[in-house]
């Protein structure tokens, strides 16, 4: 069998059989031809393992692509590519997978022009197009994700070269400086942070901007507030319940009745889900279970109130 042969067995679809037949070749000549088969066919594999959940074997094969990468013949960048988007797949696939340890072996100065450039995508009905962040951006985004996981000063400082990078060629990208601010709050600088968000909050209104500039807020009446427009921007009931129950914490004892209102809805959005009430949630319960929740009404007022009363 040929290399030749072997790309025709890729081209069917026929994956496990062209790396098997790819591996003895390549073991014994490293070519160019061998080489490029080698590497594309570990690809396919490596993609198949994923989607297995055979994250072992995904792993090993990634590590295998990056001993490979060097030799090939990538004039057209498609090789380095496919490395990049392996490395964020196998981030959302596995917590074994560490992009932050990826970033610092790979270098952020390896990465090319044509990994900031995003792309667009056409839905298959008419309809609007969908833009795609670029890889660097989804790399980004995926070591984000670990440094939430583990908001260390260490890890801050790993992230630090390839988000400075993306803030010089995107500086009013909403992520890179939501993703700055974060960074500014793990080393300790809560006024800068703060800062950061309070400006995003003039263009953008996420719920999620809105609750973690209240994490950084000391003042109560502030805080509380930030929390209603974290619940009001946030569509998904499912997805209020985190801010429900901090606005509960901040009520009790202030206002009972509205911080009933607020467990009240957290109950139910857990109900619905199939999830058990937690001991938190029983504590705060029972410190207002003689009290009559605010109707939706009332609370919805109450927000606007709030909104008005401390502007961001």
């Amino acid at each position: 069998m040929t290399v030749k042969d072997i790309f025709e067995l890729r081209k069917q679809g026929r994956i496990e059989e062209a790396y098997e037949a790819i591996r003895p070749m390549y073991a014994v000549h490293k070519g160019h031809y061998t080489t490029l088969c080698m590497f594309w066919t570990a690809s396919d594999i490596l993609k198949k393992r994923a989607q297995e959940k055979r994250v072992g074997e995904a792993l090993k094969i990634f590590e295998a692509l990056l001993r490979i990468l060097p030799t090939v013949d990538d004039r057209d960048h498609r090789a380095h590519s496919s490395v990049l988007y392996d490395a964020v797949m196998l981030s959302k696939e596995t917590a074994e997978f560490s992009m932050l340890s990826f970033l610092e072996r790979y270098g952020v100065g390896n990465l090319a022009e044509a990994d900031w450039q995003g792309i667009t995508t056409q839905p298959p009905t008419p309809g609007p197009q969908h833009p795609v962040p670029s890889v660097a951006h989804q790399l980004l985004t995926q070591a984000f994700h670990e440094i939430q996981q583990q908001p260390t000063a260490d890890n801050a400082l790993r992230i630090m070269p390839l988000l400075e990078e993306a803030m010089r060629r995107t500086p009013r990208n909403k992520n890179c400086q939501r993703y700055m601010a974060v960074i500014y709050r793990i080393m300790g600088e809560h006024d800068k942070a703060a800062g950061i968000y309070r400006q995003l909050l003039t263009r953008h209104h996420d719920s999620y901007l809105y609750a973690e500039l209240a994490e950084l807020t000391a003042d109560t009446g502030q805080k509380a507030a930030l929390l209603c427009q974290a619940i009001q921007n946030q569509r998904q009931e499912q997805f209020r319940t985190g801010y429900r129950l901090a606005l509960a914490r901040l009520l009790i004892g202030r206002d009972n009745a509205r911080a009933a209102h607020e467990l009240q809805k957290v109950v139910a959005a857990r109900r619905a889900q199939g999830l058990a009430t937690g001991r938190e949630l029983q504590s705060l319960l029972a410190q207002v279970a003689d009290t009559q929740p605010t109707t939706d009404t009332e609370q919805q007022d109450f927000y606007k109130r709030m909104a008005t009363k401390y502007p961001v």
